[in-house]
């Protein structure tokens, strides 16, 4: 009874079933049924630390992106704040300054419009000149007429002095051929020779008047000839003068349309300007209210610091809970390597598959970043991945995983070492690196993939001999 006693005892330290005994095969059951419900909470343990690990890397990214985001508010808001207040500031100077540009614009409309008054009126006054310029040019060539008519009389009153010369100096020949004659005669002669004397004191008194009337007329020709040549300057002088008055007439008349253009063009301007003021005194209430606006996010963003530094005391718990489960975790991997406790190959399997898919993710994530050039949540502790805390936990003791196993160590540590290269070449801005660090991270990852691959094959091939992978 007792060596039955103890190959039941045997069978039940082995946990192999029991065949005969009903109180032992209970026993078994019993402890096979513990057994597969800590396989269960290990599996559950295990996902539970990868699930917070993960939530924690998440949070705490997310509070960094929160701070930084607060902090970028908070300098852009007092930025912002400085700006409008400067620009606040100049628009109370541009203000000033368009009152007085207003100003100016009146002052400028105004004396356009008396300049254009006065232009008016020199035209009008230019008008009449050249008016008066062409009756004075016509009155002119009249008097040229005229001059040129009482030449003609003088040359013909020339020529009448010239004819009683002739004939004034004919009658004294005959007068003193007559008393020549009268002389001759005598006593007879001298009735006649006393007519004769007559004719010839009047014909030298008609010699001195016609030769006095000569000086006078050839002074009236000189007179007159310089008249008509002053009257031929006047006319050319006063041609060229009514020319140039009529230039300056036209000029006058396209400044005045000048003026006019000019005018409306200031009274365009001054409308404009007051669009302008208006629109300027709209951007300085804008302003006004941009910096209270302003003021108040930046007050805001004070409190979203607050809420962030609030969240990372928040977080805390969740690490303490992760370290927890990480060392719960530990602690179950080494009830493992007991009989009663030990992870059927099974669970053992279905972890080592989904690190291989947790792995793929983790390499996609960082593609991602190399392509985006921006970080995103990545974990690059080694112990804290999906993996990390299951390969820190559990022991394989089989001969055919416990050495592929061991060697996964180094590998993965220097896999996530590629993640912080990564992610620090990204911040400094230099994709050459990032790149160059991903496709190390590639080419290390088929090594581990292979490795996972050849741990699943043997332990597949252990379940089918029905070792354990936990067993030696």
């Amino acid at each position: 009874m007792k060596v039955k006693s103890d190959k039941v005892l045997q069978s039940i330290g082995r946990m192999e079933p029991v065949e005969g005994n009903k109180d032992a095969q209970q026993i078994y059951a019993r402890l096979s049924d513990g057994r597969n419900q800590f396989n269960q909470l290990v599996g559950e343990v295990c996902s539970s630390v990868m699930k917070i690990s993960a939530l924690d890397l998440v949070m705490n990214n997310s509070t960094e992106k929160l701070t930084d985001i607060s902090n970028n508010v908070q300098r852009i808001s007092e930025t912002v704040v400085n700006a409008s207040q400067l620009t606040e500031e100049n628009m109370n100077e541009v203000v000033n300054a368009h009152e007085g540009f207003t100003e100016s614009i009146t002052q400028v409309s105004s004396a356009a419009g008396e300049i254009m008054d006065d232009m008016e009126e020199s035209s009008r006054e230019i008008s009449r000149i050249v008016e008066e310029s062409q009756a004075t040019i016509a009155e002119s060539d009249r008097m040229k007429d005229d001059m040129h008519q009482l030449l003609d009389i003088i040359k013909g009153m020339n020529e009448v002095i010239k004819g009683i010369n002739s004939i004034s100096a004919q009658t004294n020949m005959l007068a003193l051929n007559a008393s020549i004659e009268a002389a001759r005669a005598g006593e007879s002669g001298k009735g006649f020779a006393v007519v004769a004397e007559q004719i010839r004191s009047l014909a030298d008194e008609t010699k001195q008047l016609t030769a006095n009337m000569d000086g006078f007329v050839a002074e009236i020709e000189t007179a007159a000839t310089v008249t008509s040549d002053s009257l031929d300057r006047s006319v050319v002088e006063l041609g060229t003068m009514r020319e140039n008055m009529s230039k300056v007439l036209t000029n006058n008349e396209r400044n005045v349309s000048n003026i006019v253009s000019i005018t409306d063009s200031i009274t365009n301007i001054a409308a404009t300007s007051e669009e302008i003021f208006s629109s300027v005194t709209n951007v300085q209430d804008q302003m006004g209210r941009l910096r209270e606006e302003c003021s108040s996010l930046n007050e805001q963003s004070i409190g979203l610091t607050a809420v962030s530094e609030d969240l990372k005391q928040n977080m805390k718990p969740v690490s303490e809970i992760e370290k927890g489960l990480d060392d719960s975790a530990k602690r179950m991997g080494k009830m493992a390597h007991d009989v009663f406790y030990m992870l059927n190959n099974r669970q053992f399997i279905t972890n080592v598959q989904n690190a291989i898919t947790a792995h793929q993710n983790w390499l996609n994530t960082l593609s991602k970043m190399v392509k985006a050039e921006e970080c995103l949540p990545l974990q690059t502790d080694d112990t804290k991945c999906a993996f990390g805390h299951f390969y820190y936990a559990m022991s394989p003791r089989n001969g055919l995983i416990s050495p592929l196993w061991a060697g996964l160590a180094e590998k993965h540590r220097r896999f996530h070492g590629y993640g912080k290269n990564v992610i620090a070449a990204i911040k400094a801005h230099d994709h050459m690196r990032a790149e160059s660090e991903y496709k190390q991270a590639v080419k290390l990852s088929e090594e581990l993939i292979s490795d996972f691959r050849r741990i699943i094959s043997n332990a597949e091939a252990l379940e089918k001999e029905n070792l354990q992978v936990f067993a030696e």
